[in-house]
This record gives structure tokens, sequence and C-alpha cells, in this order.
């Protein structure tokens, strides 16, 4: 059975030459077979299927798989809330090679350093430090970024936003660094704030009538 998926994390890192060594494997599917397809091709490996830990809580997995010092983060098109695998993010991956009948890609640094910051993991910002160093398109990491927000979907489910503008938020206090999109971000993160008050407001006021 055919599957895609876009490597994301540490493991795209090392394939770029920005990280030396990593603890896990982060992989998105682009559908929900292709998920159940890998775990089930991870089994057959010998790794055990666990549910997430406290360190994924950021996260939309609901299964890990491990084997030995070897963890697989197996995502099926959500990463975070309604943050997801685009098509855009998709086409802007590094196409490696078919393994069988897997196509696997390689995410773009724009789209790893988004998704570190939303992870918040320990080492998360690190690696981000190490992203900010290389050749990266922050008007590019803008524009998936307002592109994911603006998108359908439940006000709180866009709390990703805010995961955002913290990870800036400790990049630029803990590491001096200056990012061209942190303002427009925080604009972002705000208006999300403003729109949950809001609702929460409106909740109240329904159950007081």
């Amino acid at each position: 059975e055919p599957v895609q998926f876009l490597v994301i994390g540490g493991a795209a890192m090392l394939e770029y030459g920005l990280k030396d060594v990593t603890k896990d494997i982060d992989l998105v599917c682009r559908d929900a077979a292709g998920k159940a397809r890998l775990l089930e091709a991870a089994k057959s490996l010998g790794f055990e299927v666990f549910g997430p830990v406290k360190r994924h809580a950021r996260l939309g997995l609901d299964r890990v798989a491990v084997k030995g010092g070897h963890t697989l983060d197996i995502f099926a098109g959500r990463i975070s809330y309604d943050f997801g695998l685009s098509e855009s993010m998709w086409q802007r991956g590094k196409k490696t090679r078919l393994l069988g009948k897997a196509e696997i890609r390689y995410a773009a640094v724009e789209d790893i350093f988004s998704l570190k910051l939303i992870a918040n993991r320990p080492r998360d910002i690190e690696d981000c430090i190490s992203l900010a160093s290389a050749k990266m398109d922050f008007e590019v990491v803008y524009s998936e970024i307002l592109a994911q927000y603006i998108k359908a979907g439940t006000v709180e489910e866009k709390i990703w936003i805010t995961y955002l503008e913290e990870g800036i938020g400790k990049l630029e206090e803990g590491y001096r660094l200056q990012l061209a999109i942190a303002d427009r971000v925080s604009e972002l993160a705000n208006e999300y704030r403003e729109r949950l008050y809001q609702k929460l407001a409106d909740r109240t006021n329904e159950i007081q009538r």
C-alpha cells in the first residue's frame, strides 16, 4: 500500500546538516490511512506502540512507536490543534526518494522552524537557533502561519498561535534574536485572545439568560 509522509523535526535537520543527533523521528502522513500503514510497518519491525507522554502535550499525537532508544512520532495531517500538513508545506518539502511504496519528503527549514516553536519540547528552542542561522525565508514562515490561522476552524483550535508567540519571545529574550515576523505573530495571537474572550463572554451571557 502506498504512503506519503513528510519528515519534520530533528531528523529533517540532520538531512540539512543542522543537527548531529536526534532522539525522536517525527513523521507527518498525508492522511489517517497512511498513518495506520506506517504504524503497522513499525510494529512489524519490532516497535511497540504507546500513547503520547507529557512532552507531546501541544501536539496532535495519539500513538508513538518505540524500539530501544528510537522513537517514531507519527502524525496524520494534524500536527497541533488545527495546524496541519498543508499542500504548500508538502510542495516545499525536499523529495528524497521512494522506499518501496513510501514517498519520503523532508520538510523545508521554514516549516521545521514553525513546528519546533509550537512543540516546545526539550531542545526545540536550541534547534530553532540552528535553523535561524540557516538561509531561511521568514516571509515564507509567516505566510504559512497566516494561511493556517485564517483557515476554517474553531477559535479554541487556534491556540497554537500563542505557542508560536511564546517561542519567538524565548528566542528574542533569551538569545537576543530579532525576528522580523515577531510583531505580526503577536498581532495574530492578540486577535485569537480577543476572539476567545468574546466567545467566553457570549457563552456566559447565554447561561445567565
